[in-house]
């Protein structure tokens, strides 16, 4: 109820403000149950993909923001779960994947934390390990922004990545090349403009 109460107020506000433009909302899936990763560069990241999926989604957020009372309330009425930007907190890999039981959808910014440079060693595997074991599809979502009020701000729904493709791999094997083609599809756009500038 609550995050309901939420997303419609907040709605009103940020997509006219930031001029949200979504794309590719063919590509979203009709069941409940997938990861949502986008790239980080802004803590407007999550509002940004929230507003434009309508569909209440679980994030995690790193652990520290649960330390001030007020907004581990705010977090926890929002459905958030706390996690070790180490990647190294087991019990959040098993709620994580309680949530995807549920029929639920789970949010995670695979870089763990927001960045300027564009590298495939910033983003963790974690999130292909949470897909592998919950036998879950992840639906990549690229960001471009400037962050900037009244600036045009993209949002790319990309087509899921299906995680049957990956089954026959090795644990290790797989959950690095479900999280290479997260990161190229994540940074799709960002890379084809870097290219147009160089030339």
């Amino acid at each position: 109820m609550f995050y309901r109460f939420f997303y419609i107020l907040i709605k009103f506000i940020i997509i006219p403000l930031y001029r949200i433009n979504v794309h590719g909302i063919e590509n979203l899936p009709k069941d409940n149950k997938f990861i949502v990763c986008a790239n980080h560069k802004s803590m407007l990241d999550p509002i940004f993909v929230a507003v434009s999926l309508n569909r209440q989604i679980h994030f995690l957020a790193k652990k520290e923001l649960f330390k001030n009372p007020f907004l581990r309330k705010f977090l926890d009425l929002l459905g958030a779960y706390p996690v070790e930007r180490d990647g190294k907190d087991l019990g959040v890999l098993r709620n994580s994947i309680k949530v995807l039981k549920k029929g639920q959808i789970l949010g995670i910014f695979p870089e763990g934390t927001r960045v300027k440079e564009i590298k495939r060693e910033n983003v963790k595997d974690g999130a292909g390990f949470i897909a592998l074991k919950s036998n879950t599809n992840i639906l990549p979502i690229e960001i471009i922004s400037e962050y900037k009020i009244l600036k045009k701000t993209n949002l790319y729904i990309k087509k899921p990545i299906e995680i049957s493709d990956f089954k026959e791999l090795k644990s290790k094997d797989a959950m690095s090349k479900i999280m290479d083609e997260t990161y190229e599809k994540i940074y799709e756009n960002h890379n084809l403009l870097y290219k147009r500038k160089v030339k």
